[in-house]
């Protein structure tokens, strides 16, 4: 098992305090935009309700309300033939500020690049360094 980044160059990952694993950080500041502020929801008036549901399955905008949004670790995993990788979310994430993790299991050879939906009120900023989660490395046999 060993960690890389982009351009191939091994990574060392810090060892999680709570969990039999390694700290996955982010490579790039992020934003995860809430739910409701997509634009299908602006202006909305009761009165307008019957003509919004008309084109409801052809509108764009519902079409991307619940896309996840993938946050950049810059993390390549290189892993045994029996071996993959979970990933675990942070617990503050998940609970304080409302995000879904989508994926959470990763083979060897790809990047770990977890995605979120945020089923808050607010958009979620999160910074470069900032702890997401945390990957466990799994044997299958």
């Amino acid at each position: 098992m060993k960690f890389t980044n982009e351009n191939g160059q091994e990574n060392s990952l810090k060892r999680s305090a709570t969990l039999p694993g390694y700290e996955v950080t982010l490579a790039e500041d992020t934003v995860i935009d809430s739910a409701v502020n997509n634009p299908f929801f602006k202006g909305i008036n009761i009165l307008q309700l019957p003509k919004k549901l008309k084109g409801f399955r052809d509108n764009p905008d519902l079409k991307t309300l619940l896309e996840p949004q993938a946050l950049h670790t810059g993390i390549k995993l290189e892993l045994a033939e029996d071996e993959f990788a979970l990933f675990e979310p942070n617990l503050d994430l998940v609970t304080n500020k409302r995000l879904q993790n989508v994926n959470r299991a990763f083979e060897n050879g790809q990047e770990v690049v977890p995605q979120f939906v945020n089923f808050g009120l607010k958009k979620v900023s999160l910074k470069l360094g900032m702890v997401v989660g945390t990957i466990i490395i799994i044997p299958t046999k």
